[in-house]
């Protein structure tokens, strides 16, 4: 690896005054550790071999040269951080390559907090992402947020972003079928715990919405009970209030659904009745082609007649819910005892 980021270089040549006083190019000593270290790995550089260098040209090098010797550590660093995951060697040498260099700890604090946002972040995000997970994952992500010394409030505004785009991505499907079985919401949760992420109170209270959508879909339609006027021997199924009756009008030669009545309405196994302020309308089953279930609204055909379009000002999804369970029924005959 320190090939790749260390090449091998040659040293500049001595000018006539330097090899009449026998001295060296200062630049090379810069040039020789970069070759110590395109030669050997960085855990096997002894400060010794440092030495060796340093005595040729003077302790002052480190000086003189000092962000040759900053380069040389952000450059190493750099090169360890590009595929987001930093082993435990690498995060040994990176120390071993600070004190070689002679960095002060200040110094190498304010390079590794630098280049250290971005590794974790990117480090976090691919911890998101596994798909096999356990707490040493989580160990080494957090010797590395101790390594880099990233800051709690960094650290928490890192996770907190992507923690929100996480459950996004997850949540995602269930907000667009409106939708969540119990096994869906086992694994999300499960998934979300591994990850030691804790779900909004908001988004929590809107996947048990779906949860109880998707239950009212998967259970048996029930006897429901009313205090409406209906035929006797008919067994209510559903009763909501606060229903909105459209109709399509023509003014001045265009259509437009508008608003005739509002009221309750009751379902039973026989018939739909809508009891409003104007009195009771009432459809058989019979009377009806089809119940369409669109968007915000549920649109009752009709094999003649005016055709209503209904809303829910409760709970839309629950009313349609229940319209096109009864109408299934209907169309199988399959109606609780």
């Amino acid at each position: 690896m320190n090939k790749e980021i260390f090449e091998k270089k040659p040293l500049i040549k001595k000018s006539l005054l330097q090899r009449w006083f026998k001295q060296e190019p200062d630049e090379n000593c810069v040039i020789e550790i970069n070759n110590l270290f395109a030669n050997k790995p960085i855990e096997s550089v002894r400060i010794h071999d440092m030495e060796l260098i340093v005595s040729k040209y003077g302790t002052a090098v480190f000086k003189s040269f000092g962000l040759n010797m900053e380069e040389f550590y952000i450059t190493y660093i750099n090169e360890c951080c590009k595929n987001g995951i930093i082993s435990e060697l690498e995060l040994s040498n990176i120390r071993h390559l600070q004190s070689l260099l002679l960095i002060d700890n200040s110094t190498a604090t304010y390079y590794r907090r630098k280049l250290g946002i971005d590794v974790i972040d990117s480090v976090y995000i691919k911890l998101l992402k596994d798909q096999v997970l356990d707490d040493t994952d989580f160990l080494h992500f957090n010797k590395l947020v101790q390594f880099f010394e990233i800051t709690d409030t960094i650290l928490n505004g890192i996770k907190d972003k992507r923690n929100t785009q996480f459950t996004e991505a997850l949540v995602r499907p269930f907000i667009a079928k409106k939708r969540m079985s119990f096994n869906e919401m086992t694994e999300l949760e499960t998934s979300l715990k591994k990850r030691q992420i804790d779900l909004s109170k908001s988004t929590k209270k809107m996947l048990n919405k779906y949860l109880s959508y998707w239950q009212l879909e998967m259970e048996p339609l029930k006897r429901w009970g009313t205090n409406q006027e209906i035929v006797k021997n008919e067994i209510c199924l559903y009763e909501e209030n606060d229903i909105k009756w459209f109709e399509l009008r023509s003014e001045k030669g265009y259509s437009s659904y508008k608003l005739i009545k509002r009221g309750s309405i009751v379902m039973t196994n026989k018939k739909l009745y809508f009891f409003s302020s104007d009195g009771v309308s009432k459809l058989t089953y019979g009377q009806i082609s089809n119940i369409q279930i669109l968007p915000d609204h549920v649109l009752i055909k009709k094999h003649k007649g005016k055709e209503p379009k209904l809303t829910s000002k409760k709970d839309q999804v629950i009313f349609e819910i229940m319209m096109k369970k009864i109408w299934q029924a209907y169309l199988s005959q399959n109606w609780p005892s």
